[in-house]
Formats: C-alpha cells, sequence, structure tokens
C-alpha cells in the first residue's frame, strides 16, 4: 500500500486509540519520508487536522518534521510507542490495597483512594479525555479524591505544542462547526468531519500523571515532554 493511502486510512480512522493511530502514522510517514520527503508537513498537518486531540500525533509530526533524518526518526517513534510500559508502571506504584476506580460516579467515587482517567494529551494547560470520564472528574473533584491520569508515549506536551493543539481542538468545536468540519485530504475535497477523540478539561485534581518515566507528581511530569517544538505545526495553517 502507498504511504498516502495508509495516512488516508489513519486520518479516517474512528476512535482508535491515541497510541494506535501514531504508530500507524509513524509507519507510514517513515516510508513516505524516503519516498516523497516533500509531502510530509502536509500529511502531518491533515492528519491533524482530523485528530486534533490526539497527542501521539502531534509527538509523532514533530519529531519528525524536526530530525536530520525523518525516515529513522519516525520508525523511532513507531517503535517506543510500541515499548510502552505506562500501563504497567502506573500498577506497580498504587499502594498494595488501594480502591482504584476508572468509571462511575459520585457512589462509586466516594470508596476510592484513586481515581484513575486516561489522557489522550496532556500539557501545562489542560489534558484532553474521553467525554465518558467527565462526570468521573467532577466527583472526585467534589469528593477530594487524587486523580492520577494515565497519558503514555507522546501525550505530555511541552507548551506551546500544547497550546497549538488546544487552539486546533477549539477550532474543531465552534459552535458553527456542529461535530466537525469539513476539510480536504492530500489536495482532494472531503466531506468527511473531524474525528472528536476527546475533551478538554483542566488539570484541577490531578496528583500524579502516570507516563513511560514512571509516576510522578503533576509538576515533575510536566518536565519530561519530549517533543520538540517546529514552527511548521505551531502557526495556524
Amino acid at each position: 500500500m502507498h504511504p498516502i493511502d495508509r495516512l488516508r486510512a489513519v486520518a479516517r480512522a474512528g476512535w482508535a486509540p491515541p497510541d494506535v493511530l501514531a504508530t500507524e502514522a509513524a509507519w507510514a510517514l517513515a516510508d513516505l519520508a524516503l519516498h516523497e520527503p516533500q509531502a510530509l508537513l502536509p500529511s502531518c498537518r491533515r492528519l491533524l487536522e482530523r485528530h486534533p486531540g490526539c497527542g501521539p500525533l502531534w509527538w509523532v509530526s514533530a519529531r519528525v518534521l524536526s530530525a536530520g533524518d525523518p525516515t529513522d526518526e519516525a520508525l523511532r517513534c513507531g517503535d517506543e510507542l510500541d515499548d510502552d510500559r505506562t500501563a504497567e508502571l502506573l500498577l506497580e506504584a498504587v499502594p498494595a490495597g488501594a480502591r482504584l476506580v476508572r468509571r462511575g460516579g459520585v457512589g462509586d467515587v466516594a470508596g476510592a483512594e484513586i481515581v484513575v482517567v486516561e489522557a489522550e494529551a496532556l500539557g501545562p494547560g489542560g489534558m484532553v479525555v474521553d467525554s465518558d470520564v467527565r462526570g468521573l472528574l467532577q466527583a472526585a473533584r467534589d469528593l477530594e479524591v487524587p486523580v492520577w491520569v494515565q497519558t503514555g508515549v507522546g501525550r505530555i506536551l511541552p507548551t506551546r505544542i500544547w497550546e497549538a493543539l488546544a487552539r486546533r481542538l477549539g477550532d474543531s468545536t465552534r459552535p458553527d462547526q456542529g461535530h466537525g468540519v469539513t476539510v480536504r485530504h492530500w489536495g482532494r475535497a472531503s466531506s468527511d468531519r473531524i474525528v472528536r477523540a476527546g475533551v478538554p478539561e483542566t488539570l484541577e485534581g490531578v496528583a500524579r500523571v502516570a507516563g513511560p518515566r514512571g509516576v510522578l507528581p503533576l509538576a515533575a511530569a510536566l518536565t519530561t515532554a519530549d517533543c520538540p517544538e517546529p514552527g511548521e505545526l505551531l502557526a495556524p495553517w
């Protein structure tokens, strides 16, 4: 399959997990960089137009666009995503006997020691989560139960990339756009709409963040972002 066709498939994917989307994109971008390097930037932008809240896609795009050898960098990104141990590290950090809650409302949270939510992206200004966990987050805040956020490879972003993500995600949810906007894919008009993979949330109540470097306090976790900030992704397009 041509790498552009693989990227179109990623762009059109529905509710696939962020790491799956980013891994598939990384392999396709590696091939594209080898054969059509001039297509890297527009391809990364099209992916982000369709999945604006997917942190790992921003991470892959930023690293590939900043690399001296984009093919090797894309392959490296794919390997890192495949080898992500965040879920295991989170479970290892939970105190013995502590009750975790990942779904539910006030009744479920009342007897919990820790509430765990998964973020598709996290940065200094907030995080992107599934809309289904907003009630869980609010219950944790109301009952003052500590929130642990499970991230993963490529999901903790530096300030300017987070701001670009938030701006793009905000553009995709403007009231005049309904549930998405019509975009163009690789020069071809499309009636497909932006995939709403998550909603923005504040960091209120977040006590710890689980990532590929372990479970850390929020402030420490934010310093672990390993994503460059290329100008091509920071400016509106």
